[in-house]
């Protein structure tokens, strides 16, 4: 889908600031895209047709993050694991809802937090965890994580700013002892099932404090049980907000989807790890 920032992805009427009440009606679709459809018809298509080979080419590039877009360059869709018209619709509005650069479709919340975890972390390497976290993300930081070589220290999201701090602490000396880093910072608040607390901006802190070489761990927020209408995490000082749209955001247990956002230096890794994870 060519994308015309100017036109149906512009969040002004004039000089006006549109709300994203009023801007889910129809921001990231284009009816001249879809022979005049006024509401986005259902592309149930596996795959996409190139123009021509180097059109195909160039959009792999940019699929599998070979390298950096070009000026105006946008990737034209390609095999629905990767993009599709409603998927970009999709995320589009995400994105307005969560104040990010960039939003990402996953098939369900553990696809997106799984896919964004595994962006970042590395055998040998640490990161910190609040708890209690979902089922789901439990079992894959105190089981599967453990297995890759990747080593999770937790603090309770009671204990407050004090034990986020020392958790980092106990983080980076393990990362250390084997030449790894901490490569995230991974908060669930409010916590699942306990609705526990914890300050996004100590994580942002504690992520600047952890500063190297080569950056510093992103801070990674999973705001399900708020939603972006109750809770804004990236304005907060969070890098990526996870989201499993199964729950508030679907609202009517009849969908699994979850999604990942933030900004494009941070999303568009995440995004190559999808392009292979789905």
């Amino acid at each position: 889908m060519t994308r015309d920032p100017k036109s149906y992805r512009s969040t002004k009427l004039g000089d006006r600031e549109l709300s994203p009440e009023t801007l889910m009606m129809g921001f990231g679709y284009s009816p001249g895209l879809s022979e005049g459809a006024l509401k986005p018809p259902l592309f149930q298509t596996s795959t996409f047709v190139f123009r021509n080979a180097a059109e195909g080419k160039a959009s792999f590039e940019l699929a599998y993050g070979l390298r950096e877009k070009r000026r105006g360059e946008e990737m034209h869709l390609i095999y629905s694991r990767i993009n599709n018209p409603n998927l970009e619709v999709l995320e589009d509005r995400l994105a307005v809802w969560d104040g990010a650069e960039k939003a990402l479709a996953f098939a369900s919340g553990m696809a997106a937090i799984s896919t964004t975890l595994m962006t970042f972390l590395r055998p040998g390497g640490t990161f910190v965890f609040s708890e209690p976290v979902y089922g789901g993300t439990e079992f894959l930081v105190h089981t599967l994580l453990p297995q890759f070589g990747i080593r999770g220290v937790g603090f309770m999201a009671e204990d407050g700013a004090d034990a986020f701090r020392e958790a980092a602490k106990q983080a980076a000396a393990l990362a250390a002892q084997t030449g790894g880093k901490v490569g995230a910072i991974y908060i669930e608040t409010p916590a699942n099932p306990t609705n526990g607390l914890v300050d996004i901006s100590v994580g942002r802190e504690i992520s600047e404090s952890l500063k190297g070489a080569t950056g510093r761990p992103p801070v990674i927020v999973d705001n399900t049980f708020l939603g972006p209408i109750w809770q804004k995490p990236l304005k907060l000082g969070a890098d990526i907000c996870v989201t499993s749209l199964t729950k508030y955001v679907g609202g009517h247990s009849d969908l699994i989807a979850g999604a990942a956002s933030g900004d494009a230096s941070w999303v568009g890794q995440v995004a190559v790890f999808r392009t292979i994870f789905g």
